[in-house]
């Protein structure tokens, strides 16, 4: 019997290593994936609040973000311009609406849209690291962090064996909430995009009510819908 116990603990521990030998390292950077004619889809959808009003006003589009060039700067850093379309639906013509740009380099990942430069991505990918996403414009500091890195997530319907989560703001009191969050999926990039600015109503009985009402600000959200190459 204690032959026998010895022997399948062997045969357990080597199981174990095996499948840890074979387990296939994760490239980092193809979370982010970038090369020319790379291109991905997205459902947009926008709830803006506006003091007075009961309800919010709600709009949704199509948004496609195309990589339609790249330069480089050296052998380490490299720079992509990625064009913006818009459509109201599937049998609508794409209509470009700008163009902005996301450099790579071994340890970030910068992404300049409307003039403003946001600090994406940092490598390595690790759940401790911290940094400031504001670190290239004059906005305040903002600290991200990554969350559920390497973990499979379903995002409208569409399951993804690897993705991380990019917390960039959750501030929230009875006055206000402010929060932000992307989830990136292996081999695609941004798969959904989550933004919140609300400011509640401040009135004595909105203070005294368990339920915020918005007073002013929106929602919006960005939900991968498709995602390819064009050669």
């Amino acid at each position: 019997m204690k032959y026998l116990f010895s022997g399948l603990l062997a045969a357990v521990v080597m199981f174990i290593g095996c499948k840890d030998s074979e387990t296939t390292p994760v490239d980092m950077y193809n979370y982010m994936p970038l090369e020319v004619g790379r291109y991905v889809i997205y459902d947009h959808k926008e709830e803006i609040y506006s003091a007075g009003k009961n309800a919010p006003v709600i709009s949704s589009w199509q948004e496609k973000d195309q990589v339609i060039e790249q330069s480089k700067q050296n052998e380490n850093s490299s720079t992509f311009i990625i064009a913006r379309y818009k459509r109201s639906s599937d049998t609508d013509y794409w209509t470009k609406i700008k163009e902005y740009a996301v450099k790579q380099t071994p340890d970030r990942i910068l992404t300049t849209i409307d003039n403003q430069t946001v600090f994406s991505l940092v490598f390595p990918i690790d759940e401790k690291v911290r940094w400031n996403g504001n670190s290239f414009n004059n906005n305040d500091p903002e600290e991200y962090s990554y969350e559920s890195v390497n973990e499979p997530s379903t995002v409208s319907e569409k399951s993804f064996d690897q993705t991380i989560t990019v917390v960039e703001r959750m501030d929230s009191s009875v006055i206000n909430k402010y929060t932000g969050l992307k989830k990136y999926a292996l081999g695609i990039g941004l798969v959904y995009d989550d933004q919140i600015s609300f400011e509640y109503c401040q009135t004595q009985e909105c203070l005294n009510s368990d339920i915020r009402k918005v007073e002013s600000g929106f929602h919006r959200t960005r939900t991968v819908r498709e995602s390819g190459i064009v050669k």
